[in-house]
């Protein structure tokens, strides 16, 4: 029996040279808080508009045997209709476009790339600068260096429960959009007997992509606290990457096929899409294969599975960059 706890013991202590139990549950009592309202928040945008989108038929297509027995009935004839509408600025073309556009994927983009990951992008922000750099800053980082937890221990340590906390923060909003999609479909169901419309595979993915551009910006974020002794200048650096490719994602928008098809966007938007990491969260190449797996016929591809790992290759190399400057610089301890 010696034998086998010497060697529980030794897997112990190398654990413990690896990671430091007493400074994740200082970290967990520190941001659980902050945390939790994030995630609850998170959870509540994405049950608000399932509840709200997917209950309902929002998009209808437009019968075009209804509008002839119209055009019959009123007497008219098909080149006053078309008159009509060129002097309203609807084209034949663009009317051609806009029958064949899929509204759902811009739904899709302000969910998942816009109004679902706000709420956890300030949570990586506050939270990244708060485990290095704040610290620093404020001398607190002196008193865990003055105990046996070495520095290589410290960032290991802090990087695990950022991403574990990440992962956590991700299980409970698929949960919840995968539930509240559920109920949402039950009702349009019992309403008016429409389709549910629900790809469970579809919604998982998504929340995956989503996590993978949490994923880089937490390693953004995490590199630069680990990067600067200043916190104003770990914000002003994870921070500012952060809020810059929110604000591209927004403006990119404008860019969007469908919003150019009908007038309201400008092609040449397009261009800040390049500047945003929320771009790589490909929702049309996500639906299309999520619709192939359960049988639909459209034409799908494999893009989101390269720009995922791209989201992922990001977060960890700048974390990998900020922790090997935190191990070799001067500390002002």
């Amino acid at each position: 029996m010696e034998p086998v706890v010497e060697n529980k013991q030794i897997r112990k202590t190398i654990f413990d040279k690896w990671f430091s139990r007493p400074l994740f549950k200082q970290t967990l009592k520190s941001t659980w808080v902050l945390w939790l309202i994030m995630t609850l928040g998170s959870a509540a945008i994405f049950f608000i508009i399932n509840m709200v989108i997917n209950s309902k038929d929002i998009f209808t297509n437009i019968e075009m045997e209804k509008v002839t027995v119209y055009v019959v009935d009123e007497d008219l004839s098909w080149l006053q209709i078309l008159g009509l509408l060129e002097k309203m600025g609807f084209s034949l073309s663009r009317i051609q476009v806009m029958s064949r556009i899929d509204l759902n994927s811009v739904i899709n983009d302000l969910v998942y790339k816009i109004a679902g990951v706000l709420l956890p992008m300030i949570y990586v922000m506050i939270t990244a600068n708060s485990l290095i750099a704040s610290q620093v800053n404020s001398g607190s980082m002196a008193y865990i260096l003055s105990t046996p937890t070495s520095r290589k221990t410290v960032i290991r340590t802090n990087y695990a429960y950022m991403v574990l906390s990440l992962i956590a923060m991700y299980v409970i909003i698929a949960a919840v959009a995968l539930s509240s999609e559920t109920i949402a479909g039950i009702i349009r169901i019992r309403a008016n007997g429409g389709s549910p419309n629900m790809i469970p595979v579809r919604t998982i993915l998504y929340c995956f992509a989503s996590f993978g551009a949490m994923f880089a910006l937490t390693g953004i974020c995490f590199g630069a606290s680990a990067f600067f002794n200043k916190s104003n200048q770990s914000i002003a650096v994870g921070g500012g990457a952060c809020i810059l490719s929110f604000l591209c994602c927004i403006l990119g928008l404008f860019g969007n096929k469908v919003f150019v098809s009908v007038g309201v966007g400008v092609e040449a938007m397009n261009v800040f899409n390049y500047a945003s990491i929320f771009t790589l969260i490909d929702t049309d190449s996500i639906s299309n294969f999520s619709k192939a797996s359960v049988g639909q016929d459209v034409a799908f591809s494999y893009n989101w599975t390269w720009e995922i790992a791209i989201m992922f290759g990001i977060g960890m190399i700048f974390a990998l960059i900020g922790s090997i400057k935190f191990v070799k610089k001067d500390l002002p301890l």
